[in-house]
């Protein structure tokens, strides 16, 4: 059987315009070039050493997912992940223009079918939390990994290969823990951040609209879920009440396990600043 008398899925396509001399409807040619585009693999590494590691790695252990796509930001990858619609997407976490964990939720808002691996030198419990929240919160449930770049080369391949091609869920067991503690709500991740920045309760209170009561009663949980084994109950309780300031513990937890990080803090801060001083012109004019 000659070139030309082969069926479509046997035949390598090359061109998408001006072939005339190719006997394919546009619907079919249409159908066809997504076909090959879904195959690939995008790559979103703002390092270019990691970025060409990977590349080089992917062509010579999954030959038949090429061509690769690559980004080195996060806004290219969102456009990029949308239009080729690529068979599996590697992102780094901490990228310029948008962070991996938030290009992966507009990615999957537009294509919930996307499988993404994030691969990390940054395994940090705030964006586990925040990957934990966007999955659980897309239909349906995505497909994606979490690794650290540190791990074997032998790993880092099966991992792909379980995301790639058995549609599973893969977790490096380094994180596991993090990935099964309670979720931290949006107050509470915001009250972190706060409490590192210095607020009272009186001020938390203002800021998030709340009363003093409503603050007191949500940091209790946030705290019951930072310190699941703490003394509550305990012949250790009164000492412990008298021995730690249970604010500051929250903030040295939050840091130890990564809830909270600097860039985040820096974040905060730039937008604390602003609302402190829209705050305090409404508390010198609010009647005493």
């Amino acid at each position: 059987m000659d070139s030309h008398s082969r069926p479509l899925s046997q035949k390598r396509f090359r061109r998408t315009t001006g072939a005339a001399n190719i006997s394919l409807t546009n619907a079919v040619i249409i159908r066809f070039v997504h076909q090959e585009i879904n195959v690939s693999i995008l790559i979103a590494e703002d390092n270019e050493a990691q970025r060409k590691y990977l590349g080089d790695l992917l062509s010579d252990k999954f030959p038949g997912h090429m061509p690769l796509i690559a980004a080195n930001d996060g806004e290219s990858a969102v456009r990029l992940a949308i239009e080729a619609r690529p068979a599996l997407s590697i992102f780094d976490i901490q990228m310029p223009n948008l962070s991996g964990v938030k290009a992966a939720k507009a990615i999957w808002r537009e294509f919930p079918s996307a499988r993404i691996i994030f691969w990390t030198q940054f395994p940090h419990e705030i964006y586990i939390n925040e990957i934990r929240k966007i999955v659980r919160s897309t239909e349906p449930q995505p497909t994606y990994g979490f690794i650290h770049k540190n791990n074997p080369e032998e790993r880092f391949l099966r991992f792909i290969s379980a995301v790639l091609e058995d549609g599973a869920d893969m977790i490096d067991p380094a994180f596991k823990d993090s990935f099964q503690r309670p979720l931290l709500t949006e107050f509470e991740s915001e009250a972190l951040r706060y409490l590192a920045l210095g607020l009272s309760n009186w001020a938390i209170s203002r800021k998030c609209s709340l009363s003093l009561r409503g603050v007191e009663s949500r940091l209790a949980t946030l705290y019951e879920k930072l310190f699941p084994a703490h003394s509550a109950g305990t012949d250790a309780e009164e000492y412990d009440k008298l021995a730690y300031n249970v604010r500051t513990r929250a903030f040295f937890e939050a840091l130890r396990r990564g809830l909270i990080n600097s860039d985040e803090l820096e974040k905060a801060e730039t937008e604390l600043a602003d609302w402190i001083e829209r705050d305090r012109k409404r508390f010198r004019q609010s009647p005493k």
